[in-house]
């Protein structure tokens, strides 16, 4: 019997190529239709949240585009922040590093400098024990604070931790505290 080479390796090789190309170039053009609504989807979920911890504000934010903390070695940043257009407060986007990975929050802080609210909008932290300290009933010991008095929630004293959770509590207290910092490097909001 006589091998034909192009029949057995040749043609499927070609045929899987030409598959694969038709794929992607399919996924490409249901990627550049989808983008931009999950961008607008998505700029829409960050401004209710911005009106939510600053209601003050009126849902009129003007991005901050100056100087943003930075604790770099901790894993902590503020990565954006808004302004209240009536300067009545700011509201902060904040990464930090948690058990899972990083966890992304929001920080609402008024124009006296107390926090308004604070709700994580991402993380990647096991359901149940460590995400307690993602729940409004936990968060909402925040609420009114005007500074903290370390970036560990054990060593702060003015919270009460949940025992066992203690990385994903201190990612969303050192991300208060980054928000807070945020607030006096800028001088208040102006």
């Amino acid at each position: 019997m006589k091998s034909n080479t192009f029949k057995e390796y040749i043609a499927p090789i070609v045929v899987l190529v030409c598959i694969c190309l038709v794929i992607t170039a399919a996924l490409a053009v249901v990627y550049g239709i989808t983008k931009p609504i999950i961008d607008t989807n998505s700029r829409a979920k960050a401004d209710a949240t911005r009106g939510a911890l600053l209601p003050a504000a009126e849902k009129q934010f003007v991005e901050y585009k100056d100087k943003l903390v930075s604790h770099s070695g901790d894993g902590v940043a503020v990565t954006e922040c808004y302004t209240a257009k009536n300067e009545s407060g700011m509201v902060c986007t904040v990464e930090s590093k948690s058990f899972g990975g990083t966890l992304t929050m929001m920080v609402g802080v008024d124009n006296k400098g107390e926090v308004t609210g604070v709700e994580v909008t991402n993380h990647s932290d096991t359901p149940g024990l460590g995400t307690k300290d993602f729940e409004p009933s936990y968060l909402k010991q925040y609420k009114g604070l005007t500074k903290l008095n370390s970036t560990s929630v054990k060593d702060d004293g003015q919270i009460k931790y949940i025992s066992g959770a203690s990385v994903s509590g201190s990612a969303v207290h050192y991300g208060v505290y980054a928000a807070l910092e945020q607030y006096k490097t800028m001088g208040g909001v102006k």
